[in-house]
């Protein structure tokens, strides 16, 4: 049976126990499949992580219960298997943007409807990811100029709100109301001196000239071929992940790769708060197509740094830079990068993130290295070569959903996937972005589908 039938039968599971507690066992079991093959196939078949879209699913059911019913909110949410009006509270909030009470009253409609799969299975590539990510859109921009402030700080942290803060100063003595011009904007990459990092504010509109200002001068906005998205101006890490969704998800999945054009940013204001941000990802047209092949990887020997929890890329990331500059092995060849994360799981306190840094043979370990040590499985892969895309998860997709329709190989659970770095040595990597300067061979572990069944 195919995978996506599986899953199939896995959302037949959900929909009919979706008023009741479910269990993710309970799920496997119905599908057949391990529960960390039901995550892993279960986000790459439907793009929404098997618990999400359980949330979505129930938020979907309640939203429609509270226009149509005079049930009380409390208990809407106990018949949609919330175990407290908090948790519902909080659900539905985190999808609608709004409490149950205020959507009651709102025009607002929520409707996330059941996924079925066996009717998307012929859909072509571009309709698929085109339906999978329907807010984003490829434009071209043309290029403009307006008024420029470059912004200058020692830390990233409210880089961006500083900036636009002492740039609508500027203006304002100046008599221009930066509320009437559109708002543009994009880090700034600068040599490691203080301060170490700038941000490009740009306003374009119908001011004539450039006022007499010192910090202020004519800048271009540079034009290009963007995927562009909206999102609210909320926390930045909602940001980021804005971000971090049109890179490691939807551009892997396109007929586009990286473009050679700066990132960009658009600020909408109203009331002289910045509402929402249109995020532009610099693409162009995908001149090579990347193939899956299924490779023998020996065993690697390795140091591990993991972390888990909301910021554990970062944290893992930290700690194996500190271990690299520590014993000055920046450049060296015979230490590999590596990296492996969680993957089909939304939640942001369950994931994890593992760099690896491997070693030669001769490599001795010191008492502190000595727990770090870690053995990374060899075996079959199915690997593709392809770009630096933030936490892979579009090319895990194109990877599992592959492996979802093969009739000669199935992801073998017990081991995890992994991405190997593989730096430009010919790139400056103090001033390209990393995404830029760096390929990546992504690996997800594989079994013969008749090895299985002789087991």
């Amino acid at each position: 049976m195919r995978t996506a039938e599986l899953i199939e039968q896995a959302i037949d599971y959900i929909e009919e126990h979706l008023h009741e507690p479910i269990e993710l066992d309970r799920i496997a079991e119905a599908s057949r499949m391990s529960v960390p093959n039901l995550y892993r196939m279960f986000y790459a078949m439907t793009g929404h992580p098997v618990k999400e879209y359980i949330r979505k699913r129930r938020t979907s059911e309640a939203a429609f219960l509270l226009r149509q019913s005079e049930l009380p909110a409390n208990e809407i949410g106990y018949r949609l298997g919330f175990d407290a009006y908090q948790t519902f509270n909080n659900a539905f909030k985190r999808y609608t943007c709004l409490t149950p009470a205020t959507y009651r009253q709102s025009e607002f409609i929520f409707s996330f409807e059941r996924i079925r799969l066996l009717e998307q299975v012929s859909y072509i590539e571009d309709r698929e990811v085109s339906e999978r990510y329907s807010d984003v859109r490829v434009i071209r921009l043309a290029p403009q100029s307006g008024i420029g402030y470059l912004h200058l700080a020692d830390s990233e942290e409210g880089i961006e709100d500083e900036a636009i803060r002492r740039f609508r100063n500027a203006l304002a003595a100046c008599d221009i109301d930066l509320g009437k011009m559109k708002l543009w904007g994009w880090n700034v990459d600068k040599d490691a001196v203080a301060p170490k990092f700038g941000y490009q504010l740009v306003a374009t509109g119908d001011t004539a000239s450039i006022p007499g200002h010192p910090r202020l001068r004519t800048v271009d906005v540079p034009g290009g071929l963007y995927a562009a998205t909206w999102v609210a101006a909320q926390s930045g890490s909602a940001i980021v992940a804005a971000w971090n969704r049109m890179l490691s998800e939807w551009l892997p999945g396109s007929t586009f790769e990286l473009g050679s054009h700066g990132f960009l940013e658009e600020f909408q204001q109203y009331n002289g708060r910045i509402v929402r941000l249109k995020l532009f990802l610099p693409v162009s047209r995908r001149q090579a197509t990347e193939t899956i092949d299924i490779v023998t990887r020996k065993e690697a020997r390795t140091i591990r740094f993991r972390a888990e929890g909301p910021d554990c890329a970062k944290l893992a990331d930290e700690a194996a830079v500190e271990w690299i500059l520590k014993h000055n092995r920046v450049g060296d060849a015979s230490f590999q990068l590596l990296m492996s994360c969680s993957y089909g799981n939304a939640s942001e306190d369950e994931g994890y993130c593992e760099i690896y840094v491997s070693v030669p043979e001769s490599f001795v370990p010191s008492e502190e290295d000595a727990p770090r040590m870690f053995q990374l499985e060899g075996g079959s892969y199915a690997c593709v070569t392809t770009g630096a895309y933030g936490a892979m998860t579009g090319v895990l997709d194109r990877l599992y959903r592959w492996l979802g329709s093969s009739e000669d190989y199935m992801p073998d659970g017990k081991r995890a996937w992994f991405a190997r770095y593989l730096p430009d040595r010919s790139a400056d990597l103090e001033h390209t972005d990393f995404e830029r300067a760096v390929g990546v061979e992504c690996y997800v572990p594989v079994i013969v589908r008749h090895e299985l069944k002789g087991a």
